[in-house]
């Protein structure tokens, strides 16, 4: 598993050339939000449009950097990983679960797995961050990620954050 916070930074290198292309600005995820369908990269002018390079372009996700097979960048539309976190968290009878933190992705980068979920930062100290797993997930709205009654963030949960 993947955290998105971890890749967001990374130097993006072109496997062609052999060149660094850039950093990774944003991730991009599709409307649904359970695809990952690129990522954006650093951009170097105020006033230049994003430019990213799509999934199928992606070879790796390294610790250490990013590897592309084809570093010719293109418009990537969808909802950014910028724009989720902040995003509150209910379940679908209204209770609020706190606020998105970070979104999981597989080891290969291709899925949304999950999301590391914030109930403020006393909980934090208190009890660590806690999760919501995809398969929970009902509705992944622009601001708002509803999920089933039975999902609760904190079940998984060890003294001090998240199981490694």
């Amino acid at each position: 598993m993947r955290r998105t916070r971890d890749i967001v930074g990374l130097p993006v290198l072109d496997l062609r050339t052999g060149n660094q292309i850039g950093w990774v600005q944003d991730v991009v995820f599709d409307s649904r939000g359970e695809e990952v369908r690129g990522i954006l990269l650093e951009s170097t002018h105020l006033f230049q449009q994003a430019r990213g390079i799509p999934r199928e372009a992606i070879t790796a996700f390294g610790k250490d950097a990013l590897t592309v097979s084809d570093g010719t960048v293109q418009e990537i539309v969808g909802t950014t990983w910028s724009q989720k976190v902040g995003n509150h968290v209910y379940t679908q009878s209204g209770d609020g679960q706190g606020t998105i933190q970070d979104v999981f992705l597989d080891d290969r980068g291709q899925r949304v797995v999950g999301f590391e979920i914030s109930d403020g930062l006393w909980t934090d100290l208190v009890r660590g961050r806690g999760a919501v797993w995809q398969q929970h997930v009902m509705v992944d709205g622009e601001n708002v990620l509803i999920v089933d009654d039975q999902a609760s963030p904190w079940s998984d949960y060890t003294k001090g954050g998240l199981p490694s």
